[in-house]
């Protein structure tokens, strides 16, 4: 892995499942996109409150998340 970033985009659905990750922006290289995209679906997200389910377009949040490798 690469000094760099990697943004990423994706969606959690009112189950909390993840679906729909793209990446954005990648500084690094291939293997920090990879590993970024892994460790956001790998995560266990629980489901979005009942309470605020109605204030969510279809229900889903869409996310920016960055991920990054600093130098020592």
């Amino acid at each position: 892995l690469n000094v760099g970033t990697v943004e990423l985009r994706f969606v959690v659905k009112k189950d909390g499942k993840i679906e729909k990750v793209q990446v954005l922006r990648n500084s690094s290289n291939e293997s920090f996109a990879s590993t970024s995209v892994r460790a956001v679906m790998d995560a266990e997200v629980p489901p979005i409150p009942e309470e605020i389910l109605p204030m969510l377009k279809d229900g889903s949040i869409e996310v920016d998340f960055t991920f990054s490798i600093l130098p020592n």
